[in-house]
C-alpha cells in the first residue's frame, strides 16, 4: 500500500509540523490553497467529519491536507481489499490498517496533543477557554482536526470491512476512551456521510469490437455551421472519444447511448464544456469575420454523435460539472491546448 499516512507523520513530527511555520505569513497559505490537490471518494464512506470551520488560510490549508489524505487512504484500502486473493489476505490488510497505521497515528496524535496541551476546549467557539494566541489556536485546530479525521477513518474502515475484523467492532466512544481517555465531545464532531457521487466503472471489458477513432466527419453536416476542421488536435480529440466509448456514452459506431440512470446527456454536455474551455476547437470561420460560438460547437458535436444536448448544455451548473468529473475521473485530466 503506497499511502501509509506518511503525510500525517510529517504534520506530527517533521517538516509540516505547524509550530515550525509560525513565521509564515497567511498569504503563503492563500497561494498554496490555489494549487492544492483535491481527492474524491471512489468508495462510499459511512461517517464524515463535522468539525469547526477554519478561520485562517493556514488552518484551511492544513484541514484540506488532512482531509484529502484520509480520502486517499480510504480509497487505497478499498482497492487493496478488492485485489486481495482470499479472506486471509483481507484480514491481514484490515488488521494492518486499523492496528499498525491508523491505530498508530491515533496513539501518536493522542500523545502529542497531551504533551503540547492542544485541548479541544481551546478552540470551541461556544466555550469559555478559547485561546487568544493565534499560533497556538491554529496548531490546536490542526491537531484536533487530524485526531477527528483519524477517528472517522478508523470507523469507516471498520464499517466497510466488518466481516474481516479479528475482534469485535469498536464504536466511537471506545476510540475516544481507549486512545484519548476522553468522552465523546458534547457536540458531536462526526456525522453520517452523505451519499456521494462515485466514479463510473469503464465498460471496456464488454466491448467486442476494437474502437477506431475517426478523425474526420462521420455524418452529413445538417444544422451545424462547423465541420471536423474545428478540431485543433485530432489525436488528442480522438483520445477523448475513446474514453466516451469506454464509459458507454457513445458506442463503437459513434451513436449516443441513452442512459438516464447514468445521466449521459448531462455527462456529454459537461465533456463538451470542458473541451471548449480547454481550447480543443478553432473559433475562426474561414472566409468570414464571424467566429464559431460555443453553441455552434455543441451543435456539431451533437450531430457527430446523433443526439441533442441543447437543454443540458444550456442549463449545466458548476455542481453538475464537478459531479461529471467525479463520475468520469479522466475529464479532470484533460489538459489545455495552446
Amino acid at each position: 500500500m503506497e499511502n501509509t499516512l506518511k503525510l500525517y507523520h510529517r504534520i506530527l513530527f517533521l517538516d509540516l509540523r505547524p509550530y515550525r511555520h509560525r513565521d509564515d505569513k497567511q498569504d503563503v497559505y492563500r497561494e498554496l490553497l490555489a494549487t492544492q490537490n483535491v481527492e474524491h471518494y471512489q468508495f462510499q464512506p459511512a461517517r464524515a467529519v463535522s468539525f469547526y470551520m477554519p478561520h485562517t488560510p493556514r488552518t484551511t490549508y492544513y484541514r484540506n491536507l488532512i482531509h484529502h489524505e484520509a480520502i486517499s487512504y480510504y480509497n487505497e484500502i478499498n482497492l487493496l481489499m478488492a485485489a486481495a486473493q482470499d479472506d486471509t489476505e483481507k484480514r491481514f490488510h484490515v488488521y494492518t490498517a486499523l492496528s499498525k497505521e491508523v491505530g498508530e497515528k491515533l496513539r501518536q496524535v493522542a500523545a502529542e496533543t497531551e504533551r503540547l496541551d492542544y485541548r479541544l476546549e481551546y478552540i470551541n467557539p461556544e466555550g469559555n477557554h478559547r485561546l487568544k494566541e493565534i499560533h497556538i489556536a491554529e496548531e490546536t485546530y490542526i491537531f484536533q482536526y487530524l485526531k477527528t479525521e483519524l477517528i472517522a477513518l478508523y470507523l469507516n474502515i471498520q464499517e466497510a470491512f466488518k466481516d474481516y475484523l479479528n475482534e469485535e467492532i469498536k464504536d466511537e466512544a471506545w476510540i475516544y476512551l481507549a486512545y484519548f481517555g476522553e468522552a465523546i465531545p458534547a457536540k458531536p464532531l462526526l456525522k453520517s456521510a452523505e451519499t456521494i457521487v462515485l466514479p463510473l466503472k469503464p465498460a471496456k471489458e464488454k466491448k467486442t469490437i476494437e474502437f477506431r477513432p475517426v478523425k474526420d466527419d462521420i455524418r452529413p453536416i445538417l444544422l451545424s455551421k462547423a465541420d471536423y476542421g474545428i478540431v485543433k488536435n485530432p489525436d488528442r480529440f480522438a483520445a477523448v472519444e475513446e474514453q466516451l466509448v469506454e464509459y458507454d456514452i457513445i458506442d463503437d459506431s459513434y451513436h449516443f447511448i441513452k442512459n438516464k440512470k447514468q445521466s449521459n446527456h448531462t455527462l456529454l454536455a459537461a465533456v463538451y464544456q470542458e473541451l471548449i474551455e480547454k481550447n480543443y476547437f478553432r473559433r475562426n470561420i474561414i472566409g468570414s469575420a464571424k467566429k464559431y460560438t460555443e453553441n455552434d460547437i455543441r451543435k456539431y458535436l451533437d450531430e457527430r454523435y446523433g443526439t441533442d444536448t441543447s437543454q443540458q448544455f444550456r442549463k449545466l451548473t458548476n455542481e453538475q460539472r464537478e459531479q461529471a468529473k467525479r463520475k468520469l475521473p479522466w475529464v479532470e485530466k484533460i489538459s489545455r491546448l495552446t
